[in-house]
């Protein structure tokens, strides 16, 4: 073996001649030379709307900069000050076009731009540079704005290592994430835009399903001789749709090109010894930040929010808010709200005449800023009966709004510590407060200490509730604020206590997702379906067979469930049979594979097991399929044994690959009702009572009681109108998504979507005692529209693809019952009504207020209604009715 001392000596010399030819393989100026490159900036923007017939839109700018060195460290020949400065400057079209269409010619320069930002633009920066990484920016005190970040990005091309591997480097796009690859004498980068630490400038709703999808990449490819960048393209896109209708949306592309021009040689000429000194003796820069500033793009042709109102007066666009045009005024009016100041909204309010004062109160609430919440505040009057149907309006827009902030937290809370006139409005609060707190969780502010106090508020009311109302009422809001850790303390709330309440903490068991079931969650719920150790009434035991069947199924809990079905009532029994068999025909339901391996034993499927006789039933399938959207009905029916319908559940859901939405839900319970069918019957008039729980988009509404006992039955059946009956009516939105972001070449890039619904939920019964038949029809109308705005801003030219979507919807659920015939007949019936889809697609540029480039598109089509298939046993009973 050799000398060991010679081989460490002769690997230290490797080690150290691998980090100079490391620290040799950068970037570089020679400090005698003046560097010339041409810059362009390529950019142009394209509509997602297929069929893509449209062209994009798009402008290229180029210009030629020159480059010296000013200050080198004299002990390191990597560490330097460069000087840049744009001089010559074009505007042209991003794509080959005719001579006719070419939208610059004749257009100078300096008249699109003026003589100031001219002469702006012209002006030099300075960066430090230090083995191709960029330390500081250094420009005129009067360097701001737009011209600021287009020297930025122009900047940030220069920073560059040739050495593979991943680091973290700051530039205009702030504090991203870039990976290396160099191979000879090129070098790859690719840089992360998702890990890009910023300012944030913008929003987007809670639930994904209302959410856009942002898709940005960047990458580069640089060539480099001797130290010196010869050519660098970066090509970049952004592409924004939404995932609701992927459609709907448009793609951003910019391309930077750097392109060497020519080097002079020429005698050094140093500013100064030192780094400080040099920049003292230039004289007029100021340092500034690398990472581009983000400024609000001012809104442009914006009326006098007032007399925007007055003119949709005279137009009767208020009248109906389950139309199109009102869901379009509604948009409107929440962006000029965004404006308004606190003192102009308050005024609103306190003029509003009473068909415009839920109108205004949603569209203050939707508009989510510091001005309308605190005019909303100081308007609103919590201490009186007076005021209550205004209360309502703006607690049902906070508790449906797509991003609810902390400042409607905190007015929430405010409220709820002062005087409440009405209990009504004091429950309604509170579950509000719930659901704003589950929303905002689920846009990870859940550590802030607005949401951490508004979890006290509800945990401590309720542990100090003594009432089983008091219980109930804070139960749903934990129920709407689907918080993980109070899942042991619901869990509290399933033994010992009344059916009620049961039912209550078991229904917002069957909310949570999956990973959060645990074990101990399933144990519960197995025990209150078998009934291990308490009673149960029929409709906490099917809401516990529901978490059972959803979570992680097991053989033994199936097999169980089937063997016990004979021990069960006739109509639970019948029900959890026809349970099975509905999960057995849907394919993507988790449970679907467990209940067929099951059914392969003869000991399981058999007919003492699985052949019941009763009413009940179990149904689901598609209410629309669409290459973004499924929508989902799922109904369950439980009837008692005189046929008499006790418990209905009704659930409509939207899937996205982004995630799901629980749109609707109506749960109607009744109880007692079997009496008037039972000869030797003893129940007490307390004990007959019908009520209805109502869940739109993921949150639930104060349960409504239809009557209570025998008499308050007795006084609403004469008093039974054949009006229909207003159950929620309002403006919401759904969708809102801002998003502005600098380009690498500074360029000033902004994206929003906005969605507003129009709703108008109303109820009818019409009675007959003479002929002993019953119907009901509960009727879902509404307007979606959805705008969308994608364009990139400067201070002479703005390109844009503008998009609007636009339907109306009608779903009525009927029921019509005959009580002279035993049993009792009852037919249900889901009936989509047809309506008409209109989409529509701008593509423009501009410049200042002058349009030189627009293309249109749209279509429209008719969307046939259809009554919506349920089961068989429903469609025998309807026959039979009819």
């Amino acid at each position: 073996m050799g000398n060991p001392d010679i081989s460490r000596k002769c690997m230290l010399m490797l080690v150290i001649l691998m980090l100079r030819c490391a620290e040799g393989k950068t970037v570089d100026l020679e400090s005698n030379a003046l560097f010339k490159y041409k810059y362009i900036v390529d950019l142009s923007l394209e509509t997602l709307f297929r069929p893509a017939t449209l062209p994009g839109s798009g402008f290229r700018i180029e210009a030629v900069t020159q480059l010296h060195v000013v200050w080198e460290n004299s002990s390191s020949q990597h560490d330097k000050l460069i000087q840049l400065q744009i001089q010559e400057v074009k505007l042209l079209n991003v794509s080959k076009q005719n001579e006719n269409q070419n939208n610059f010619k004749n257009m100078h320069v300096e008249n699109l731009l003026g003589p100031t930002i001219m002469v702006a633009l012209k002006k030099p920066v300075v960066f430090h540079w230090r083995s191709g990484k960029i330390e500081a920016l250094y420009g005129s005190a009067e360097e701001r704005g737009f011209l600021l970040n287009l020297k930025r990005g122009l900047v940030s091309l220069f920073q560059l290592q040739q050495n593979s591997g991943t680091i973290t480097e700051v530039d205009v796009s702030g504090n991203c994430r870039v990976t290396y690859l160099t191979e000879n004498n090129q070098v790859t980068k690719i840089k992360d835009l998702l890990s890009c630490e910023r300012p944030e400038f913008g929003f987007n709703a809670s639930n994904q399903v209302f959410g856009v999808q942002w898709q940005p990449t960047c990458k580069g490819l640089y060539s480099v001789e001797n130290g010196v960048i010869k050519t660098a393209v970066i090509e970049e896109g952004h592409v924004f749709k939404l995932n609701l209708q992927t459609k709907i949306g448009a793609k951003i592309s910019s391309r930077q090109q750097l392109h060497y021009l020519t080097s002079e040689l020429r005698p050094k000429a140093l500013y100064g010894k030192s780094l400080q000194e040099t920049l003292q003796n230039l004289g007029i820069f100021t340092p500034f930040s690398l990472t581009g500033v983000l400024e609000k793009i001012p809104c442009k042709n914006c009326t006098f929010a007032n007399g925007y109102l007055k003119s949709l007066n005279e137009k009767d666009s208020l009248q109906d808010v389950s139309k199109v045009s009102a869901a379009k005024v509604f948009l409107a009016f929440v962006h000029l709200l965004r404006e308004a100041k606190k003192i102009e909204i308050l005024n609103f309010l306190k003029k509003a005449a009473d068909n415009e004062i839920s109108f205004l109160i949603d569209s203050a609430t939707a508009a989510q800023t510091e001005s309308s919440l605190s005019a909303l505040s100081e308007y609103l009057d919590f201490t009186t009966e007076k005021h209550i149907s205004q209360v309502q309006t703006f607690l049902y827009a906070a508790a449906l709004s797509s991003r609810p902030s902390k400042e409607l937290l905190n007015t929430l809370l405010a409220k709820l510590r002062g005087k409440i006139a009405s209990r009504e409005v004091q429950e309604t609060t509170i579950l509000v407060i719930g659901a704003v707190i589950g929303k905002m969780c689920l846009r990870n502010l859940c550590k802030l200490q607005e949401v951490e106090v508004a979890k006290k508020v509800i945990l401590d009311g309720l542990t100090a509730a003594k009432e089983e109302s008091d219980v109930k009422m804070y139960l749903l809001a934990l129920k709407n604020a689907l918080l993980p850790e109070t899942i042991p303390l619901l869990l509290q709330y399933t033994k010992r206590q009344t059916n009620s309440v049961t039912s209550i903490v078991v229904a917002a068991l069957q909310r949570f997702p999956s990973v959060y079931i645990t074990h101990e969650v399933k144990k519960q719920m197995i025990r209150i379906f078998h009934q291990s150790r308490s009673q149960y009434g029929t409709a906490v035991r099917m809401a516990a067979l529901d978490v059972i069947l959803n979570n992680q199924l097991s053989s033994m809990e199936l097999k169980n469930i089937v063997l016990s079905v004979g021990e069960m009532e006739p109509e639970l029994s019948k029900y959890t049979v026809a349970k099975l068999q509905n999960i057995l025909h849907s394919s993507h339901h988790p449970a679907s594979k467990v209940i067929r391996e099951v059914l392969k034993d003869p000991m399981i499927n058999n007919y003492n097991c699985l052949s019941r006789i009763g009413s009940s039933s179990s149904s689901s399938g598609y209410l629309a399929v669409t290459t973004d959207t499924i929508s989902t009905y799922n109904m369950d029916l439980l009837f008692g044994d005189t046929g008499i319908l006790q418990k209905s559940h009704t659930d409509f859901f939207i899937f996205t690959q982004g995630g799901q939405l629980h749109a609707t839900q109506v749960s109607i319970e009744a109880k007692g009702l079997d009496s008037f069918f039972k000869e030797s019957s003893t129940q007490d008039d307390d004990e007959i009572m019908a009520g209805m729980s109502v869940i739109l988009f993921d949150v639930q509404f104060p349960p409504a009681v239809f009557f209570q006992g025998y008499s308050d039955l007795m006084e609403k059946l004469w008093s039974v109108t054949e009006e229909p009956t207003s159950i929620i009516k309002g403006s919401i939105l759904l969708i809102d998504y801002q998003q502005a972001f600098l380009l690498q070449s500074g360029l000033l890039a902004n994206a929003e979507f906005e969605g507003g619904l129009g709703i108008d939920v109303s109820g009818n019964i019409e009675l007959s005692l003479w002929s002993q038949k019953c119907k009901t029809n509960i009727r879902s109308r509404g307007a979606l529209v959805i705008n969308s705005i994608i364009r990139v801003d400067t201070t002479f030219v703005q390109v844009g693809v503008e998009s609007n979507s636009e339907a109306t919807v009608s779903l009525d659920f009927v029921s019509s019952v005959k009580f002279i015939d035993s049993p009792i007949l009852i037919c249900l019936q889901l009936l989509n009504g047809p309506f008409k889809y209109r989409e529509k697609v701008v593509i423009y540029k501009s410049f200042q207020e002058h349009v030189v480039f627009i293309k249109r598109k749209k279509r429209t089509w008719t969307v046939q209604g259809a009554e919506l298939p349920l089961h068989r046993a429903n469609s025998e009973m309807c026959k039979k009715l009819f």
